[in-house]
């Protein structure tokens, strides 16, 4: 079984070639597998990652009234430009000190690793939710990298075992592993990992088996995000009538929690936000689909997976298809239901308070 050494530079051109900013048709490679952008829903789903890396310099800093950053203007020779859209769940990492950055300090013309969403608008340049922000990066050590635990398993000797990247990706863990938290630095114990979490790893030597295979050096924990601390908390009953404000008005309809997704009856809401809907018999199924100047967002009736084509003259590509939890439907004569989530994907923040779901 051969090795390879994934440093840190080698791992952003794998891992970035997931992406979609060239919105063109290419098999992109990975060390746990390859995924085509423009192929089917089905041939991407097995290969769909928590994240994609993307390397470039800042080439434009955008803050707030209150001075905060809320976006990078990003530019790569090896990746083309883009738009990282910066929220308060963005965790940003000195890589070499394994310690939190202090964001205030970034400057136009550094360069900086983004790990950002699958999820990616068409525009140009494509724009992209931002999830980590990885600088002081070390070209001879390991480098930071984002992750979501998917599973946590106790092996025999006392190490852990770590699975990540839909399965692909199995990191190992043990008494040599250093470990801290983001918020504090403090220390904690490896049996609080559980699935759900999201960590930065810090790993170089990679195993080229399926699943791929590493051992961690340093794993720091980080805070939940926003969305699942308010999943934990703040979480109407099944079946509960959603409110709704979208674009800042307060329309005359209402929606529903099903299965722990806010949804909705998409051509009222599409229309209200000033997009196009069109339904198209399929046999015993239908296609619907909503669409900006530049993004056509699929939705197979009784399928989970939803997915973005780009309408871009002379550019082929999707998104990733995404399973928000719960399958668009139909409702005689004819309301289409579907999760409140696909209109991200046309660039707007979808956010539920409580019962009242919120589309800008």
């Amino acid at each position: 079984m051969k090795r390879k050494l994934t440093a840190c530079m080698l791992a952003a051109a794998l891992s970035v070639s997931l992406a979609v900013p060239a919105l063109a048709v290419e098999t992109a490679g990975s060390e746990t597998g390859s995924s085509q952008v423009g192929a089917p829903a089905h041939e991407n789903e097995k290969t769909m990652k928590h994240s994609v890396l993307y390397y470039g310099k800042v080439a434009e800093i955008v803050k707030d009234e209150a001075g905060k950053i809320t976006r990078l203007v990003m530019g790569s020779e090896a990746y083309g430009d883009y738009i990282m859209n910066i929220s308060q769940d963005v965790v940003w990492i000195d890589s070499g000190n394994k310690t939190a950055s202090d964001p205030s300090t970034l400057k136009v013309g550094e360069g900086i690793y983004v790990f950002h969403s699958p999820i990616a608008t068409y525009s140009i340049p494509p724009q992209s939710p931002a999830l980590a922000i990885v600088r002081n990066i070390p070209q001879d050590i390991s480098c930071a990298h984002y992750q979501v635990v998917e599973k946590v398993e106790k092996l025999e000797d006392g190490s852990v075992r770590i699975v990540t990247d839909q399965g692909g990706l199995h990191i190992t863990a043990d008494a040599s592993t250093t470990l801290s938290k983001y918020v504090d630095n403090k220390a904690f114990a490896l049996d609080e990992l559980k699935a759900g979490d999201r960590i930065m790893a810090w790993y170089e030597a990679v195993l080229e088996s399926y699943p791929a295979q590493t051992h961690a050096r340093h794993i720091m924990l980080l805070p939940a995000s926003s969305t699942e601390t308010e999943k934990e908390t703040v979480q109407p009953q099944e079946g509960a009538q959603l409110t709704m404000e979208l674009d800042g008005k307060v329309p005359n309809m209402v929606g529903r929690y099903e299965n722990g997704t806010a949804m909705v009856p998409v051509a009222a809401v599409a229309q209200a936000l000033g997009f196009q809907v069109t339904y198209t018999p399929k046999g015993h199924s239908a296609l619907v689909t909503v669409e900006s100047d530049a993004l056509q967002v699929r939705l197979d009736i009784g399928s989970p997976n939803i997915y973005g084509v780009t309408k871009i003259p002379d550019a082929v590509g999707m998104t990733a298809p995404q399973n928000y939890g719960k399958a668009p439907y139909i409702v005689e004569p004819g309301t289409t239901w579907a999760p409140a989530e696909l209109f991200e994907m046309l660039g707007k923040t979808v956010t539920l308070e409580g019962t009242n779901l919120i589309i800008k």
